[in-house]
């Protein structure tokens, strides 16, 4: 039941996002301190940290990892403790994508004035 509500919320959370995760719901992730550094940070967004930071302009890179099963304790996820909340987080990030404001910047060297700076490239 787990395996098959993971794999329909990666479809679901790709389709809606518009990104190509093969599964968030791993816990291991790296990721470089400035690319953290440089996104708003919100409750529950480790689900989406690699689509937000794709959305950011850096890159992405997925390595498979060996899944072993549980052979202590039991699981505190479940199927429906986590999806109302995921959903409306998903939906948030989804208009964080569609809000998001590129402007192009460039950097001023030396003694140019403020209009000269002002002006596009």
């Amino acid at each position: 039941m787990r395996r098959a509500s993971s794999k329909l919320a990666n479809r679901v959370r790709n389709w809606i996002s518009q990104d190509q995760i093969r599964d968030t719901g791993c816990s291991l992730k790296l990721f470089r301190a400035e690319a953290i550094r440089s996104i708003p940070l919100f409750e529950g967004m480790h689900r989406f940290l690699p689509t937000l930071l794709r959305y950011h302009g850096f890159s992405v890179i997925e390595h498979g990892v060996s899944h072993h099963p549980r052979t202590r304790g039991t699981s505190k996820y479940g199927v429906w403790n986590r999806a109302f909340k995921a959903t409306k987080d998903l939906f948030a990030v989804r208009w964080m994508k569609k809000r998001r404001l590129v402007i192009p910047v460039r950097e001023v060297v030396g003694s140019q004035s403020v209009a000269d700076a002002a002006r596009p490239a």
